[in-house]
C-alpha cells in the first residue's frame, strides 16, 4: 500500500466512457477509489480591461494496481474491475452508485454532471499526468478538470 498524507481523505467515483468500435454503442464503467486529494483552484486571466475567471479542480489519485493506461483498458474483456483516466471521463467526489446510460432520459452523462456539479463536486477530465515513476515520494495520477 502506498503512503498517502492525511489530507488525502476523499473518496471518488471514476466513470470511464467506452464506445464499441463496431456497434458505436457507448457504455460507462464505474470505479470507486478511496484516499484521494481533491481541491478547487481559481485562476484569473486579464486581457486589457477584461478579467476572465476559471475554476479548475485538481484530483490526485494514489497509485493503484487496478489502473490501466487507456489503450490497455480498452482492450480488456473485463473492464468492471479496472479503471483508466482520460480526457472526457468523469470523476464525482464521493462514493456514488449512479449508472450512466446515454440512451435513457435522465441517466445520461450530462444528467450525472448536472446532478453532482454543484451538490458535491464533479469534473469532466481535461488532463492527466501519470506521476508514478521511480523516485516519487507519493506516486499518484494527477487529474485536472472542470
Amino acid at each position: 500500500m502506498t503512503y498517502t498524507p492525511p489530507w488525502w481523505e476523499k473518496e471518488i467515483t471514476v466513470y470511464n466512457r467506452n464506445e464499441d468500435k463496431v456497434s458505436n454503442i457507448v457504455v460507462w464503467y464505474r470505479y470507486n477509489i478511496p484516499n484521494c486529494f481533491w481541491a478547487y483552484e481559481g485562476n484569473q486571466l486579464t486581457i486589457g480591461s477584461t478579467v476572465l475567471e476559471t475554476n479548475t479542480t485538481i484530483c490526485r489519485i494514489p497509485q493503484n494496481k487496478r489502473f490501466k493506461e487507456r489503450y490497455v483498458w480498452e482492450s480488456l474483456n473485463d473492464k468492471n474491475n479496472y479503471f483508466t483516466l482520460g480526457t472526457g471521463d468523469i470523476i464525482v467526489l464521493g462514493n456514488v452508485t449512479d449508472l450512466i446510460d446515454e440512451y435513457a432520459s435522465g441517466h445520461r452523462s450530462t444528467d450525472l454532471i448536472n446532478k453532482y456539479k454543484d451538490l458535491q463536486g464533479c469534473i469532466r477530465i481535461q488532463s492527466v499526468a501519470n506521476n508514478t515513476g521511480t523516485a516519487r515520494c507519493i506516486p499518484h495520477y494527477l487529474v485536472r478538470g472542470e
